[in-house]
């Protein structure tokens, strides 16, 4: 049994880094009687309660507790009205980060490659496709082929066909009122100007958008920007241009 008036209270309530809020509010309540159906649960259940214009329910969820019945409402957005600015845009964000990776790619594509011919004595197979490199260099490193000296040291690229690049992936996520106009023409094409700090290019490489990842939380927009680090030399620019 309950006793006095029951009300809802503050469960649970988190702001995130760019000022996303999610907030939980729980009411405890006691149904009329016991064993009612599904929908008579429904139609006394407690209306969610009244909170700031920046949130919007997102569920709710019903269950038992202490002899009674506890619902729970979860609304996100951010603080405040819902008009002013209260959270981190493109302009200040502070949540964005850099994931390194590693990628195959053929052998021929690497930047010395002309040079690993001339000093191991490669050679391309029939099609071009792959490069046959003999097991065994000259005595004075020249790499000039196979060796009749059964001392001859063993070729360090006998075998080799790929070698692995440097890639990774910049992110950085804001919150905006409105989503960006060029949400999807700026996708698929070479950037040079990155918010927040992306780590410094080397080599010649440069950035390439991915398309725009976006929620809706009340009145804002949770949006994630994501680049792709280039190879040596770059994105080709007549492709991505």
């Amino acid at each position: 049994m309950i006793y006095g008036k029951p009300r809802a209270i503050r469960l649970n309530d988190v702001t995130d880094r760019i000022g996303i809020r999610t907030l939980i509010m729980s009411q405890l309540w006691q149904p009329s009687r016991s064993n009612l159906t599904e929908a008579e649960i429904d139609e006394e259940e407690p209306d969610a309660p009244s909170v700031s214009g920046g949130l919007m329910l997102m569920g709710a969820q019903t269950r038992q507790s202490e002899g009674a019945l506890r619902t729970n409402w979860t609304f996100r957005g951010i603080r405040g009205n819902g008009t002013s600015v209260t959270f981190r845009d493109r302009s200040n964000s502070l949540d964005y980060g850099f994931k390194p990776g590693f990628s195959q790619a053929s052998i021929q594509r690497h930047p010395d490659f002309q040079a690993l011919l001339a000093e191991y004595g490669g050679y391309p197979d029939n099609d071009g496709q792959r490069v046959l490199w003999p097991a065994t260099i000259a005595g004075d490193g020249t790499g000039d082929g196979f060796s009749s000296n059964s001392d001859a040291p063993t070729n360090p690229m006998f075998g080799v066909n790929e070698f692995f690049q440097m890639e990774g992936t910049y992110r950085f996520r804001y919150a905006s009122l409105s989503l960006p106009a060029n949400i999807l023409a700026s996708s698929g094409k070479i950037c040079t100007a990155l918010p927040g700090q992306p780590p410094p290019l080397i080599e010649g490489r440069n950035w390439l958008m991915l398309p725009i990842e976006y929620d809706r939380w009340g009145p804002v927009f949770d949006i994630t920007e994501q680049y792709w680090l280039s190879g040596r030399g770059g994105w080709p620019r007549p492709v991505y241009s």
